[in-house]
């Protein structure tokens, strides 16, 4: 890295931050330069003129602005003669930015924090091309198309894993929400929507139905998840694009299916009860049903050595098998038995109180690691609501750490809801004069005009605002997804004048928005 001399310019309040943290950078040479403003973002033009009017410029080589100001520095460049460029949103990715100045091209008119979002998001498209360019050349057993003819998704090593989204208790449903919830699935970044089948309770004829269903309304590859034979068979007949599943107790009775149809393999015998605990004795299952197939002429099969909820029955014992799936496939005499390996995340995610982005994200890194083909996931619960997506972000993050051969952090992209990397120092504050305000809530005056009520709808992605009279009568119905645009344009029409109204509206639409960020259900007056 070539060290250089660099002007940042800043506000009054964020000087002290970026002399903080601005101190471990060592291969650059940094002054600072307080602007007369108290807020950095309201650094303008003019201002930025004054101060590279005043300040010898042959001895810079880059001068950084704020991330947040809203004007083109080009002007500026043009004029002094010198790149003139915006640093970050936020100081505290200054230290990042800086020691990343050959990776980066700096913009005078984008934040440096987005364009290292954006070049995350190119490299994993760089990365993913060059792959499957390699892949096309290998289609075989290891890797291949889902179904060619309707998509290019190709599975197998080194690719990044397709998403299956399991639309739960599917034939069960009326064909309006299972549409609906399968829109939101493919907005949210699902690659094939699965029909998920009721134990116990085969419908073989709804199952064609759906399929006929989600084909009519989307182009979307699907598959459906049964153990029950006819159930598979109703789908196979309708050039289903991906069977789960079939194990040791169903393939003889599935041998005459099409043998193009991908189908995910288990190491059980749900048929007989049989569910194996020990690793060694689920891969072999595995390879004992992979070799049978394969001699019956099936060509696209996948591997589930079965991922395990934590604690009880115990995750690592799963995690084991898939482990010891890719350690003993390498072997010389079972290379030809090789397959892409399914990885049901569900069986984790949804089996703990726990918020599932951080979860989503370690197993996407796992997945990751193990090469696994395919992953697949539910939003079944209210907890889960934008799993997919939160599943589809890391599964990024998590490959392109694995092709820069480094952890993944610091790659251009990120995915958090509720915390993040941003670290805002706070001023010494004089508490002499200060009021304490007490936790206990003041009681509420009713508004004389009315009141709201307020909800949350995640699959459209908007916020409803209803407005009603004392009397409960419906006034005014207004739709959006931004709590400050709502209460402005609330306040415009003067709908409402109570001080403390304007308060509690203001303070819920913020709650509204954020629980329409993070995909938390919605409650008013929570």
């Amino acid at each position: 890295m070539v060290s250089i001399n660099i002007l940042i310019i800043t506000g009054q309040n964020s000087y002290n931050i970026i002399k903080e943290v601005t101190k471990s950078i060592k291969a650059h040479s940094i002054d600072i330069q307080i602007a007369p403003i108290s807020v950095s973002a309201f650094l303008s033009k003019e201002i930025t003129q004054n101060i590279l009017d005043s300040v010898l410029l042959s001895n810079y080589e880059l001068v950084l602005i704020p991330g947040f100001v809203q004007w083109d520095a080009k002007i500026l460049e043009e004029k002094f003669a010198i790149p003139v460029k915006k640093g970050p949103e936020f100081a505290s990715d200054i230290p990042f930015i800086l020691q990343n100045l050959d990776k980066i091209t700096l913009s005078s008119k984008i934040a440096a924090n987005k364009l290292l979002e954006s070049t995350g998001k190119q490299n994993y498209e760089e990365i993913i091309k060059n792959q499957l360019t390699l892949a096309k050349k290998e289609i075989g057993s290891k890797i291949f198309y889902i179904n060619k003819r309707k998509s290019p998704i190709i599975i197998g090593g080194g690719l990044p894993p397709p998403i299956i989204a399991e639309i739960v208790n599917c034939t069960n449903k009326n064909d309006s929400s299972i549409i609906k919830k399968a829109r939101h699935y493919i907005t949210s970044g699902a690659d094939i929507i699965d029909i998920g089948c009721i134990s116990n309770q085969p419908n073989p004829e709804r199952v064609k139905e759906i399929i006929k269903l989600l084909r009519s309304n989307f182009n979307t590859l699907i598959s459906v998840d049964s153990m029950d034979c006819s159930e598979i068979k109703a789908a196979a007949g309708e050039n289903i694009d991906l069977i789960l599943s079939v194990d040791v107790g169903n393939y003889k009775e599935l041998l005459h299916i099409p043998k193009t149809i991908p189908i995910v393999i288990l190491p059980t015998n749900i048929k007989n009860g049989y569910f194996p605990k020990e690793p060694k004795d689920r891969v072999d299952n595995l390879l004992f049903l992979t070799g049978e197939l394969k001699e019956h002429g099936f060509t696209k099969l996948i591997a589930d050595p079965l991922l395990e909820t934590p604690i009880s029955p115990g995750m690592c014992n799963s995690l084991e098998s898939y482990y010891l799936y890719r350690k003993m496939i390498s072997s010389e005499e079972l290379k030809s038995l090789e397959l892409p390996l399914f990885f049901g995340i569900s069986n984790v995610v949804e089996l703990m109180d726990v918020d599932s982005i951080g979860i989503n994200g370690l197993l996407a890194s796992i997945a990751i690691e193990l090469d696994v083909g395919l992953l697949f996931t539910v939003e079944h619960s209210s907890k889960l609501m934008y799993g997919v997506r939160e599943l589809k972000e890391c599964m990024k993050l998590s490959y392109i750490s694995k092709y820069k051969k480094t952890p993944p952090i610091n790659l251009g992209l990120q995915f958090f809801r509720a915390k993040g990397k941003i670290r805002v120092e706070i001023p010494l504050i004089d508490k002499n004069n200060a009021i304490n305000v007490p936790i206990e809530k003041k009681e509420y005056e009713p508004d004389e005009k009315g009141y709201f009520k307020i909800h949350v709808d995640h699959y459209s992605r908007k916020i409803y605002v209803l407005f009603y009279s004392k009397d409960d009568k419906l006034l005014q119905t207004f739709i959006g997804e931004n709590a400050e645009n709502l209460s402005k344009i609330i306040i415009e029409m003067k709908i409402i004048d109570n001080l403390q109204h304007v308060n509690y509206i203001g303070r819920e639409l913020s709650r509204a928005e954020f629980c329409l960020f993070s995909g938390r259900y919605y409650i008013q007056d929570e």
